[in-house]
Protein backbone atom coordinates (compact mmCIF):
# COMPACT_ATOMS: atom_id res chain seq x y z
CA UNK A 1 0.00 0.00 0.00
CA UNK A 2 0.99 3.39 -0.68
CA UNK A 3 2.09 5.04 2.28
CA UNK A 4 0.46 8.36 1.44
CA UNK A 5 -2.57 6.61 0.87
CA UNK A 6 -3.07 4.98 4.56
CA UNK A 7 -2.09 8.89 6.13
CA UNK A 8 -5.35 11.04 7.27
CA UNK A 9 -6.13 14.11 5.32
CA UNK A 10 -4.93 16.41 8.33
CA UNK A 11 -1.69 14.41 7.93
CA UNK A 12 -0.71 15.86 4.23
CA UNK A 13 -0.45 19.11 2.75
CA UNK A 14 -3.89 19.61 1.60
CA UNK A 15 -3.20 23.17 -0.21
CA UNK A 16 -0.80 25.53 -1.78
CA UNK A 17 -1.02 28.97 -1.44
CA UNK A 18 1.40 31.53 -3.66
CA UNK A 19 1.19 35.25 -2.21
CA UNK A 20 1.89 37.86 -5.41
CA UNK A 21 1.61 41.38 -3.20
CA UNK A 22 1.10 43.90 -6.23
CA UNK A 23 -1.20 46.07 -6.67
CA UNK A 24 -2.06 48.72 -9.40
CA UNK A 25 -3.37 51.38 -6.54
CA UNK A 26 -4.23 50.14 -2.84
CA UNK A 27 -8.00 50.05 -1.91
CA UNK A 28 -9.25 52.56 0.58
CA UNK A 29 -10.37 49.74 2.98
CA UNK A 30 -7.23 47.49 2.42
CA UNK A 31 -5.40 46.13 5.29
CA UNK A 32 -3.66 42.49 3.13
CA UNK A 33 0.18 42.56 2.65
CA UNK A 34 -0.07 44.68 -0.87
CA UNK A 35 2.20 47.21 -2.35
CA UNK A 36 1.53 49.63 -5.35
CA UNK A 37 3.88 51.11 -7.25
CA UNK A 38 6.48 48.51 -8.03
CA UNK A 39 7.40 48.20 -11.81
CA UNK A 40 8.26 45.22 -14.46
CA UNK A 41 12.05 44.73 -13.03
CA UNK A 42 10.93 44.31 -9.26
CA UNK A 43 8.00 41.85 -10.10
CA UNK A 44 10.57 39.45 -12.14
CA UNK A 45 12.94 39.67 -9.56
CA UNK A 46 9.90 38.73 -7.32
CA UNK A 47 9.10 35.75 -9.09
CA UNK A 48 12.93 34.56 -8.78
CA UNK A 49 12.57 34.64 -5.49
CA UNK A 50 9.41 32.28 -5.40
CA UNK A 51 10.77 30.04 -8.13
CA UNK A 52 13.76 29.53 -5.08
CA UNK A 53 11.79 29.74 -2.21
CA UNK A 54 9.94 26.72 -3.61
CA UNK A 55 13.02 25.07 -4.75
CA UNK A 56 14.53 25.09 -1.28
CA UNK A 57 11.31 23.88 0.77
CA UNK A 58 12.03 21.13 2.99
CA UNK A 59 9.01 18.95 2.91
CA UNK A 60 8.14 18.43 6.75
CA UNK A 61 5.26 16.46 5.41
CA UNK A 62 3.71 14.95 1.93
CA UNK A 63 1.95 16.82 -0.41
CA UNK A 64 -0.92 15.14 -1.21
CA UNK A 65 -0.99 14.29 -5.62
CA UNK A 66 -4.78 16.64 -5.68
CA UNK A 67 -4.05 19.33 -3.57
CA UNK A 68 -5.51 22.54 -4.29
CA UNK A 69 -3.24 25.95 -5.82
CA UNK A 70 -4.34 29.17 -5.16
CA UNK A 71 -2.89 32.47 -5.91
CA UNK A 72 -3.71 35.22 -4.06
CA UNK A 73 -2.47 39.04 -3.26
CA UNK A 74 -2.69 41.85 -4.08
CA UNK A 75 -3.73 41.02 -7.61
CA UNK A 76 -1.84 37.70 -8.83
CA UNK A 77 -3.35 39.16 -12.38
CA UNK A 78 -1.04 42.27 -12.51
CA UNK A 79 2.12 39.40 -12.77
CA UNK A 80 3.04 39.05 -16.57
CA UNK A 81 2.13 35.78 -17.78
CA UNK A 82 6.05 34.38 -18.05
CA UNK A 83 6.38 35.38 -14.43
CA UNK A 84 3.40 33.44 -13.33
CA UNK A 85 4.32 30.14 -15.57
CA UNK A 86 7.64 30.74 -14.47
CA UNK A 87 6.00 29.87 -10.92
CA UNK A 88 3.74 27.18 -12.25
CA UNK A 89 6.19 25.35 -13.61
CA UNK A 90 8.52 25.16 -10.10
CA UNK A 91 5.41 24.16 -8.44
CA UNK A 92 5.32 21.42 -10.42
CA UNK A 93 8.75 20.58 -10.63
CA UNK A 94 9.51 20.59 -7.04
CA UNK A 95 5.91 18.56 -6.56
CA UNK A 96 3.44 21.07 -4.78
CA UNK A 97 1.52 21.53 -8.38
CA UNK A 98 0.93 17.47 -9.23
CA UNK A 99 -3.38 16.61 -10.07
CA UNK A 100 -4.76 19.59 -8.20
CA UNK A 101 -8.52 19.06 -6.95
CA UNK A 102 -8.91 22.88 -8.26
CA UNK A 103 -6.40 25.94 -9.42
CA UNK A 104 -7.29 28.90 -8.50
CA UNK A 105 -6.19 32.60 -9.14
CA UNK A 106 -7.20 36.03 -8.01
CA UNK A 107 -7.95 38.67 -10.37
CA UNK A 108 -9.05 42.19 -10.63
CA UNK A 109 -11.02 43.55 -13.36
CA UNK A 110 -8.86 45.76 -15.61
CA UNK A 111 -5.82 43.60 -15.31
CA UNK A 112 -7.14 40.58 -18.07
CA UNK A 113 -7.77 40.48 -21.59
CA UNK A 114 -8.48 37.18 -23.29
CA UNK A 115 -4.90 36.28 -23.92
CA UNK A 116 -4.04 36.78 -20.88
CA UNK A 117 -7.18 34.72 -19.70
CA UNK A 118 -6.45 31.86 -22.26
CA UNK A 119 -2.98 31.69 -20.99
CA UNK A 120 -3.48 31.06 -17.61
CA UNK A 121 -6.40 28.41 -18.44
CA UNK A 122 -3.56 26.74 -20.78
CA UNK A 123 -1.06 27.08 -17.65
CA UNK A 124 -3.67 24.61 -15.24
CA UNK A 125 -5.76 27.11 -13.48
CA UNK A 126 -9.48 26.29 -13.44
CA UNK A 127 -11.00 28.73 -11.57
CA UNK A 128 -10.88 32.60 -10.77
CA UNK A 129 -11.61 35.07 -8.67
CA UNK A 130 -12.66 38.40 -9.48
CA UNK A 131 -12.29 41.49 -6.78
CA UNK A 132 -15.82 43.15 -8.33
CA UNK A 133 -17.26 44.29 -4.90
CA UNK A 134 -19.87 46.39 -6.44
CA UNK A 135 -21.56 47.14 -10.42
CA UNK A 136 -22.33 50.50 -8.84
CA UNK A 137 -19.32 53.16 -10.78
CA UNK A 138 -19.96 55.81 -7.54
CA UNK A 139 -19.15 52.73 -4.83
CA UNK A 140 -16.40 51.90 -6.88
CA UNK A 141 -15.08 55.14 -6.74
CA UNK A 142 -15.33 56.09 -3.49
CA UNK A 143 -13.41 52.60 -1.88
CA UNK A 144 -10.66 53.61 -4.47
CA UNK A 145 -11.36 50.73 -6.90
CA UNK A 146 -9.53 51.43 -10.25
CA UNK A 147 -12.07 49.45 -12.18
CA UNK A 148 -15.49 49.97 -13.26
CA UNK A 149 -18.73 48.10 -13.06
CA UNK A 150 -18.53 47.50 -17.23
CA UNK A 151 -14.81 46.59 -16.88
CA UNK A 152 -16.00 44.10 -14.06
CA UNK A 153 -18.28 42.12 -16.19
CA UNK A 154 -16.57 42.43 -19.23
CA UNK A 155 -14.13 40.31 -16.79
CA UNK A 156 -16.65 38.00 -15.94
CA UNK A 157 -17.41 37.24 -20.05
CA UNK A 158 -13.60 36.84 -21.10
CA UNK A 159 -13.07 35.00 -18.29
CA UNK A 160 -16.20 32.56 -19.49
CA UNK A 161 -14.97 32.55 -23.08
CA UNK A 162 -11.63 31.71 -22.10
CA UNK A 163 -12.61 28.06 -20.80
CA UNK A 164 -12.99 29.51 -17.45
CA UNK A 165 -16.33 27.67 -16.09
CA UNK A 166 -15.67 28.04 -12.03
CA UNK A 167 -15.83 32.07 -11.51
CA UNK A 168 -16.19 33.62 -8.30
CA UNK A 169 -16.75 37.26 -7.64
CA UNK A 170 -16.37 39.19 -4.58
CA UNK A 171 -18.72 41.25 -3.33
CA UNK A 172 -18.72 43.98 -0.22
CA UNK A 173 -21.98 45.11 1.75
CA UNK A 174 -22.32 48.51 3.40
CA UNK A 175 -20.23 50.45 1.41
CA UNK A 176 -20.63 53.93 2.26
CA UNK A 177 -23.04 55.54 -0.29
CA UNK A 178 -24.56 52.14 -0.92
CA UNK A 179 -28.57 51.58 -0.70
CA UNK A 180 -30.74 48.25 -0.50
CA UNK A 181 -31.34 49.04 -4.59
CA UNK A 182 -27.44 48.91 -5.58
CA UNK A 183 -26.59 46.30 -3.60
CA UNK A 184 -29.69 44.43 -5.65
CA UNK A 185 -28.51 45.89 -8.75
CA UNK A 186 -24.92 44.00 -7.96
CA UNK A 187 -26.07 40.83 -6.94
CA UNK A 188 -28.63 40.72 -9.61
CA UNK A 189 -26.32 41.14 -12.27
CA UNK A 190 -23.55 38.91 -11.29
CA UNK A 191 -26.14 35.97 -10.84
CA UNK A 192 -27.50 36.67 -14.56
CA UNK A 193 -23.84 36.12 -15.72
CA UNK A 194 -23.90 32.58 -15.33
CA UNK A 195 -21.16 31.93 -12.77
CA UNK A 196 -21.86 29.51 -9.77
CA UNK A 197 -20.08 31.25 -7.11
CA UNK A 198 -20.15 34.60 -4.71
CA UNK A 199 -18.40 35.40 -2.08
CA UNK A 200 -20.24 37.95 0.02
CA UNK A 201 -18.51 40.27 2.95
CA UNK A 202 -19.94 43.10 5.53
CA UNK A 203 -17.13 45.98 4.50
CA UNK A 204 -14.97 46.27 7.95
CA UNK A 205 -13.32 49.23 8.97
CA UNK A 206 -9.68 47.93 9.45
CA UNK A 207 -7.47 49.82 12.28
CA UNK A 208 -5.20 51.87 10.00
CA UNK A 209 -6.69 52.23 6.87
CA UNK A 210 -7.34 55.37 4.96
CA UNK A 211 -10.77 54.46 4.83
CA UNK A 212 -11.03 54.81 8.70
CA UNK A 213 -10.01 58.28 8.86
CA UNK A 214 -12.40 58.96 6.55
CA UNK A 215 -15.20 57.59 8.41
CA UNK A 216 -13.89 59.28 11.58
CA UNK A 217 -13.73 62.53 10.06
CA UNK A 218 -17.13 62.70 8.56
CA UNK A 219 -15.39 62.45 4.92
CA UNK A 220 -17.97 59.32 4.20
CA UNK A 221 -21.09 57.88 6.02
CA UNK A 222 -21.79 54.29 5.95
CA UNK A 223 -25.01 52.96 6.40
CA UNK A 224 -26.47 52.85 10.23
CA UNK A 225 -26.39 49.16 12.04
CA UNK A 226 -30.46 48.72 11.13
CA UNK A 227 -29.48 49.16 6.85
CA UNK A 228 -26.51 46.96 7.62
CA UNK A 229 -28.79 44.66 8.93
CA UNK A 230 -31.03 44.81 6.52
CA UNK A 231 -28.63 44.17 3.78
CA UNK A 232 -27.63 41.16 5.26
CA UNK A 233 -30.80 40.00 5.34
CA UNK A 234 -31.23 40.84 1.91
CA UNK A 235 -28.11 39.14 0.90
CA UNK A 236 -29.25 35.81 2.35
CA UNK A 237 -32.76 35.77 1.04
CA UNK A 238 -31.57 37.03 -2.44
CA UNK A 239 -28.74 34.75 -2.92
CA UNK A 240 -31.18 32.00 -1.69
CA UNK A 241 -34.07 32.94 -4.54
CA UNK A 242 -31.51 32.68 -7.31
CA UNK A 243 -30.11 29.11 -6.63
CA UNK A 244 -27.39 29.90 -4.80
CA UNK A 245 -26.31 27.13 -1.19
CA UNK A 246 -24.93 29.12 1.56
CA UNK A 247 -22.36 26.88 2.57
CA UNK A 248 -20.04 28.81 4.38
CA UNK A 249 -20.93 32.27 6.36
CA UNK A 250 -19.55 34.57 3.64
CA UNK A 251 -19.61 32.05 0.30
CA UNK A 252 -22.48 31.10 -1.77
CA UNK A 253 -22.25 28.20 -4.29
CA UNK A 254 -24.69 26.86 -7.16
CA UNK A 255 -24.38 23.48 -8.42
CA UNK A 256 -21.93 22.32 -5.39
CA UNK A 257 -19.20 24.87 -6.70
CA UNK A 258 -17.44 25.02 -3.85
CA UNK A 259 -14.22 26.33 -3.01
CA UNK A 260 -12.08 23.17 -2.74
CA UNK A 261 -8.87 25.70 -1.78
CA UNK A 262 -10.71 27.85 0.81
CA UNK A 263 -12.27 24.30 2.43
CA UNK A 264 -8.76 23.26 3.46
CA UNK A 265 -8.80 25.89 5.31
CA UNK A 266 -12.22 25.49 6.98
CA UNK A 267 -11.37 21.83 7.29
CA UNK A 268 -7.90 22.74 9.48
CA UNK A 269 -5.77 20.89 7.65
CA UNK A 270 -1.92 20.93 6.66
CA UNK A 271 -1.19 23.65 3.82
CA UNK A 272 2.31 25.15 2.42
CA UNK A 273 2.95 29.02 1.43
CA UNK A 274 5.33 30.82 -1.00
CA UNK A 275 6.00 34.52 -1.10
CA UNK A 276 6.53 37.31 0.78
CA UNK A 277 4.00 37.82 3.96
CA UNK A 278 2.29 34.25 3.17
CA UNK A 279 1.49 31.76 5.75
CA UNK A 280 1.70 28.44 6.08
CA UNK A 281 0.61 25.64 8.32
CA UNK A 282 1.67 22.07 9.33
CA UNK A 283 -1.08 21.74 11.72
CA UNK A 284 0.78 22.58 15.00
CA UNK A 285 2.49 25.53 13.82
CA UNK A 286 2.16 28.77 11.42
CA UNK A 287 5.13 29.89 9.52
CA UNK A 288 4.55 33.94 8.33
CA UNK A 289 7.01 34.64 5.48
CA UNK A 290 9.17 38.37 5.56
CA UNK A 291 6.21 40.63 4.39
CA UNK A 292 7.69 43.51 2.50
CA UNK A 293 8.88 42.68 -1.13
CA UNK A 294 12.60 44.04 -0.94
CA UNK A 295 12.71 42.45 2.89
CA UNK A 296 11.78 38.77 0.78
CA UNK A 297 13.72 39.17 -2.51
CA UNK A 298 16.91 39.78 -0.49
CA UNK A 299 15.96 37.35 2.36
CA UNK A 300 15.40 34.21 -0.23
CA UNK A 301 18.36 35.53 -2.57
CA UNK A 302 20.78 35.50 0.66
CA UNK A 303 19.44 32.44 2.11
CA UNK A 304 18.19 33.65 5.02
CA UNK A 305 15.46 32.17 7.53
CA UNK A 306 12.62 34.62 6.45
CA UNK A 307 9.39 32.65 8.87
CA UNK A 308 8.42 33.47 11.87
CA UNK A 309 7.12 30.42 13.13
CA UNK A 310 4.05 30.26 15.90
CA UNK A 311 3.97 27.04 17.73
CA UNK A 312 0.41 26.40 18.76
CA UNK A 313 -0.88 24.44 21.81
CA UNK A 314 -2.96 21.50 21.44
CA UNK A 315 -5.75 23.68 23.07
CA UNK A 316 -5.54 26.49 20.51
CA UNK A 317 -5.14 24.08 17.54
CA UNK A 318 -8.61 22.43 18.77
CA UNK A 319 -10.33 26.22 19.25
CA UNK A 320 -9.44 27.26 15.94
CA UNK A 321 -10.44 23.92 14.26
CA UNK A 322 -13.62 25.01 16.16
CA UNK A 323 -13.91 27.62 14.84
CA UNK A 324 -12.82 27.19 11.23
CA UNK A 325 -15.07 24.45 11.05
CA UNK A 326 -17.85 26.22 12.40
CA UNK A 327 -17.52 28.74 9.40
CA UNK A 328 -19.05 25.69 7.33
CA UNK A 329 -22.93 25.17 6.62
CA UNK A 330 -22.23 21.42 7.35
CA UNK A 331 -20.27 22.17 10.72
CA UNK A 332 -17.66 20.09 12.91
CA UNK A 333 -16.87 16.58 12.56
CA UNK A 334 -17.05 15.13 16.19
CA UNK A 335 -15.20 12.12 15.24
CA UNK A 336 -12.02 13.44 13.54
CA UNK A 337 -12.28 16.43 16.73
CA UNK A 338 -11.83 12.78 18.75
CA UNK A 339 -8.99 11.79 16.74
CA UNK A 340 -7.40 14.91 16.28
CA UNK A 341 -7.51 16.25 19.43
CA UNK A 342 -8.69 14.01 21.47
CA UNK A 343 -11.65 15.79 22.68
CA UNK A 344 -15.48 14.45 23.09
CA UNK A 345 -16.59 17.93 21.78
CA UNK A 346 -20.22 17.45 22.27
CA UNK A 347 -20.10 16.02 25.62
CA UNK A 348 -17.51 18.75 26.88
CA UNK A 349 -19.28 21.79 25.65
CA UNK A 350 -22.75 20.92 25.37
CA UNK A 351 -24.10 22.78 28.60
CA UNK A 352 -22.52 25.91 27.11
CA UNK A 353 -24.34 25.52 23.59
CA UNK A 354 -27.38 24.35 25.41
CA UNK A 355 -29.03 28.14 25.56
CA UNK A 356 -27.94 28.78 21.76
CA UNK A 357 -29.11 24.95 20.99
CA UNK A 358 -32.58 25.99 22.37
CA UNK A 359 -33.08 28.94 20.10
CA UNK A 360 -32.05 27.29 16.87
CA UNK A 361 -28.84 28.91 16.73
CA UNK A 362 -26.69 25.76 17.09
CA UNK A 363 -27.38 22.36 15.79
CA UNK A 364 -25.69 19.36 18.24
CA UNK A 365 -26.57 16.02 16.22
CA UNK A 366 -24.71 13.14 17.44
CA UNK A 367 -25.96 10.54 15.45
CA UNK A 368 -24.97 12.36 12.28
CA UNK A 369 -21.76 12.87 14.52
CA UNK A 370 -21.65 16.74 13.85
CA UNK A 371 -22.21 20.29 15.20
CA UNK A 372 -23.04 22.90 12.89
CA UNK A 373 -24.43 26.60 12.76
CA UNK A 374 -28.09 27.07 11.84
CA UNK A 375 -28.85 29.45 9.53
CA UNK A 376 -29.45 32.19 12.15
CA UNK A 377 -26.35 31.05 14.20
CA UNK A 378 -24.18 32.61 11.14
CA UNK A 379 -25.43 35.80 11.98
CA UNK A 380 -24.10 35.33 15.48
CA UNK A 381 -21.43 33.47 15.23
CA UNK A 382 -19.39 35.13 16.74
CA UNK A 383 -21.40 34.54 20.40
CA UNK A 384 -21.02 30.55 19.87
CA UNK A 385 -17.19 31.20 18.59
CA UNK A 386 -16.49 32.56 21.82
CA UNK A 387 -17.75 29.34 23.91
CA UNK A 388 -14.52 27.44 22.52
CA UNK A 389 -11.44 30.76 23.01
CA UNK A 390 -8.92 29.59 25.64
CA UNK A 391 -7.81 31.25 28.62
Amino acid sequence: MDSKSALKPYQQIQGVYVHIPFCRQKCLYCDFNSYAGFGAEVMQDYAAAVCREIAKRQKTMPVNANASIYFGGGTPSLLPVEQTAQIVNALKKYGFWQQPREASIEANPGTVDLPKLQALRQMGFDRISFGVQSLNDEELKTIGRVHNAAEALEAVELAQKAGFKRINADVIYGLPGQTMASLKATLNKLAQTGIEHLSVYGLIVEDGTPLQKLVETGSLVLPDEDEAANMYEFVQAFLKQQGFERYEISNYARNGAYSRHNLVYWHYYPYAAFGAGACGFNGSARFTGTGTVPGYINGINAGADIYEVEQLTPAVQFEEFMFMGLRKRCGVNLLEAKERFGVDAAAKYKAQLAPFAARSLVQIDESAGKICLTEAGMEVGNQIFEIFVTD
